[in-house]
Order: structure tokens, then C-alpha cells, then sequence
């Protein structure tokens, strides 16, 4: 009779931890990440740099340490970097943080789309990824995706 009642308690505990895991996964939400802006930080001999600016809103009740961004940069449908940081960023609770993601890229790599500049004084772009976040219930990884366009006038005069 005694292990019939360990038994017991043993399975009713398995399946209240499952039960309870089941349910706080259901009330979580997942955070909204979208790409706010790209922004050229500089440019060498061999080829420049990149700030992808990220907003990330937080919609639940609680705060959430994001650990890891991965990230792909398209240039007018061609792949110009990528690449994973591991970053502790922390989501306030109800709220939207700017996160920044350094991005480095070769000259190689945009070959074709510096001709498009040159020539046409913008190109479109796409930046792809996810974002990893450590939450009570496991990490959790969203996907973002954003696309936009570099104007080289604007950007040698200051205007976005």
C-alpha cells in the first residue's frame, strides 16, 4: 500500500509541474520585435559598418533578459552579413527598448550594391534574424524581420 501512495504522489507531482509549465507558457506573450532603422557607422579600406536598430516591446507583466541576436543583412537581395551576438539585454516589463546590433560587412560583399547607389542613389535592404530571450518558463527565440531603403543624399546630409 505504501508504494501505491508514493506512486501516486509521485504521478500527481509530474503531472502538476507539467500542467503548471503548460499553463505559464500559455500566458506568455511574445515580445514584438521589428527593425526601427539601419544606420552606416563608418567605412574603411576593406569595408564598413553597420547599427541595426531594433525595437523590442515587451507585453507582459514581467521582465525579460533577451541573451542572444542573430542577424542576416540583405542588400538589394544579396547577403552582405551575418552573424550572432550574445548580448544581455533587458525587456522592463510592459515596455519597448531600443536594441543596437553591431553589424560589420566587406566591400566584397556589396559589390553590386554600391554600383545600384552610384547609379541610382539608393538601394532597398532586409535585415532577418531572431532574437533568443531567457523567460521563467525556458528560452524562447521571435524572429524579426524588417526591410527599408539606404538613400545616399540622405545620409551625406543628415536627413532619415
Amino acid at each position: 500500500m505504501n508504494r501505491r501512495w508514493m506512486l501516486g504522489l509521485a504521478l500527481a507531482a509530474v503531472a502538476g509541474a507539467t500542467g503548471c509549465a503548460t499553463l505559464a507558457r500559455q500566458a506568455f506573450t511574445n515580445p514584438v520585435v521589428e527593425v526601427k532603422d539601419v544606420v552606416v557607422k563608418g567605412l574603411g579600406t576593406d569595408g564598413g559598418s553597420l547599427d541595426v536598430i531594433l525595437n523590442v516591446q515587451n507585453p507582459n507583466e514581467y521582465r525579460i533578459d533577451a541573451t542572444k541576436i542573430s542577424y542576416q543583412v540583405w542588400v538589394d537581395s544579396n547577403s552582405i552579413a551575418t552573424g550572432e551576438i550574445s548580448k544581455l539585454v533587458t525587456l522592463e516589463n510592459r515596455g519597448t527598448s531600443e536594441v543596437v546590433v553591431p553589424v560589420q560587412f566587406t566591400y566584397a560583399s556589396v559589390q553590386r550594391a554600391l554600383l545600384h547607389v552610384i547609379q541610382r542613389g539608393s538601394v532597398d535592404y532586409k535585415v532577418t534574424g531572431a532574437f533568443t530571450m531567457a523567460t521563467p518558463f525556458g528560452n524562447i527565440t521571435r524572429p524579426y524581420s524588417g526591410t527599408g531603403r539606404f538613400d545616399s543624399m540622405a545620409a551625406l546630409t543628415g536627413r532619415r
